[in-house]
């Protein structure tokens, strides 16, 4: 099967470690505390996935592999009761998505015709990532091309051989800033989304990916994209942020491509997005954020951290505490209301 779908190019982060924590009860400053612990450690962590909203609680982190002893030594003794995995993983991103679902929904479907049982997803302002086992990248990249067509390579051979000489460069983030407080680019904001949690239980995901290309039919924009497991063994969350429908609402539609799936919506909510010079630097950025965030009592439902970018979620009415909160800890030249 072949997309016109153009996209610029992927990447893709090998050996690390992912750490994935699923708790049924609230996990209150736990993933504040594990950021920092990791950090006072200068370890750097190139993605943080937090979900917390009432009803689904858990988080991933990945590291390098090389600091998987360190790190599952420092989860147990945060984390305490909270059930957790380790496995040996990679991070697979295409870009540019542009905030179209066609990309995500493109996505879901091909890894699910496939066979490649993704372990997380998450999106930044430019690229949508994927979390893969390990042994699993290879058939992941190679399916990527029956889906899209990538501007700077024609095959999985054009990409392997671009990557030749490169791969410890993409390993290697040193973390090196020393500002109290970080830089930012620019801080980005939307209001008035709708916040989807969808309930899989025994599969379904690329029938959710066909219904956000459906969606992308209807000019909608797709601002955040998470993954967790749930607590219950074969059960798994995915969440959304999209814009309101009242012709056509997106829990409607996605129900009707995948009626086996339970839908919770929260509504209206808003997102922040931010990205900046050190943001690479992983260590101390993302504790420092959920510390912030944790106390000034926002409400936060979601945070996304891969690579370079975050992008959180809050209940509509905390969103400028929220945004008062990050110019609190970090350096903010702009804020700016983007457009749903």
């Amino acid at each position: 099967m072949t997309s016109s779908l153009r996209l610029g190019g992927f990447k893709v982060l090998k050996d690390l470690t992912l750490i994935s924590l699923v708790s049924p009860e609230e996990m209150g400053d736990l993933p504040a505390r594990l950021c920092r612990a990791i950090a006072d450690k200068k370890m750097n962590l190139p993605y943080v996935s937090v979900i917390d909203n009432g009803r689904s609680r858990g988080m991933h982190i990945m590291l390098d592999a090389a600091n998987r002893t360190p790190a599952t030594q420092l989860v147990d003794k945060e984390s305490g009761s909270i059930a957790a995995s380790v496995s040996e993983s990679a991070i697979l991103s295409v870009f540019p998505h542009r905030s179209n679902p066609t990309v995500v929904g493109s996505l879901l479907e091909v890894f699910d015709r496939e066979g490649i049982d993704t372990q997380s997803y998450t999106n930044s302002p430019s690229a949508v990532s994927a979390v893969v086992k390990r042994d699993l990248i290879r058939k992941a990249g190679n399916a990527l091309f029956d889906t899209f067509n990538f501007s700077a390579y024609r095959t999985p051979e054009d990409w392997k051989l671009a990557q030749k000489g490169k791969e410890q460069l993409y390993k290697e983030v040193v973390a090196s800033y020393q500002e109290k407080k970080p830089k930012v680019y620019g801080l980005e904001y939307r209001e008035g989304l709708e916040f989807l949690h969808i309930r899989l239980d025994g599969g379904g995901i690329g029938q959710i990916g066909t219904a956000l290309r459906e969606l992308s039919q209807l000019g909608v924009n797709l601002t955040f994209i998470s993954k967790i497991p749930y607590r219950l063994q074969g059960a798994e969350d995915l969440f959304f942020c999209l814009p309101p429908s009242s012709d056509c609402p997106n829990a409607e539609v996605i129900g009707k491509m995948a009626p086996q799936v339970v839908i919770d919506t929260i509504f209206p909510v808003a997102t922040f997005s931010m990205n900046g010079p050190h943001f690479g630097d992983r260590y101390g950025i993302a504790g420092e954020l959920l510390r912030a965030i944790k106390e000034s009592g926002i409400d936060l439902l979601a945070l996304n951290c891969s690579i370079a970018s975050i992008i959180g979620v809050v209940p509509l009415d905390q969103i400028q505490p929220a945004i008062r909160a990050i110019q609190g800890c970090f350096e903010v030249p702009s804020v700016t209301k983007k457009d749903v």
